[in-house]
């Protein structure tokens, strides 16, 4: 029983070591695509668009499918331009958004300074805000802004952080004064993580919360046979006359169709 078990544990570690070589050189493959993408923005900005989203759609995909994950998309994804905004369990939720939605995520500028994978997101269109400084927002909803009038999606988490998937904590609403000032409708959409009933629940394997460590955390993530990931993308748009209104009319859509990651 003893080596049955520590056998198991050897094909999981194993596993994950394959995975993550595979993460690397499916991301080594799309790098040069996203450079010339990135050189073709400087010369014909609109002209980029749809070669990044892309590149970065089949990215997403690849790395998926790497890990083993099952995208269930329920709902009409949004056509861009549009505002999308939703619950933020886990740094998976890059890739399934991604795989789904044709859009540049706003994140926290920490994210932008991780080696590798912080270049990686900024090849990939992604904006970055230093949420400690207000004077800094004003900046960053100037580039959303900009996004939108070209014809591109912006997706953010309005929660500010990820949880474990217990509730949906309540938004952040000056970033929707973006959507308020474009008059457009906020595509709100609902994340949900499951894995086999004999690994580690979901809130401690897929979410991504709290005092965690990043690369603990992706080890058990990598080791796991399988994921279930489900976004829907509500059909009916919120809509508010300010962007606290606004905020708490795209919460209480979510929360209509929220179902909980975190089983205890």
């Amino acid at each position: 029983m003893q080596r049955s078990r520590e056998a198991a544990e050897g094909l999981k570690r194993l596993r994950a070591g394959l995975r993550f070589c595979a993460l690397l050189g499916w991301t080594a493959l799309q790098y040069p695509c996203l450079i010339g993408v990135t050189l073709l923005e400087r010369l014909w900005p609109r002209g980029a668009i749809a070669p990044r989203q892309l590149t970065t759609r089949a990215w997403a995909r690849g790395c998926l499918w790497i890990l083993g994950v099952r995208l269930d998309v329920v709902g009409t994804p949004p056509q861009p331009p549009f505002f999308a905004a939703g619950n933020h369990l886990s740094y998976l939720d890059i890739l399934v958004l991604h795989a789904s939605l044709r859009g540049r995520f706003l994140a926290k500028a920490e994210v932008g300074q991780v080696p590798v994978a912080g270049h990686f997101a900024r090849l990939a269109g992604t904006l970055f805000v230093k949420r400690e400084r207000k004077r800094d927002l004003g900046r960053v909803r100037d580039e959303l802004k900009e996004a939108i009038q070209g014809g591109e999606g912006v997706i953010v988490f309005p929660e500010s952080t990820s949880t474990r998937g217990a509730e949906v904590l309540p938004f952040r609403a000056s970033l929707f004064q973006v959507a308020v000032d474009q008059n457009l409708p906020i595509a709100p959409f609902s994340l949900h993580y499951q894995v086999a009933p004999s690994a580690p629940p979901a809130h401690l394997s897929v979410c991504w919360w709290g005092e965690m460590e990043m690369m603990p955390h992706l080890l058990g993530l990598l080791m796991l046979d399988r994921i279930s990931a489900r976004v829907t993308f509500i059909e009916q748009r919120a809509g508010g006359s300010d962007r606290k209104s606004l905020a708490q009319s795209t919460w209480t859509q979510i929360q209509e169709h929220f179902e909980p990651s975190c089983v205890v």
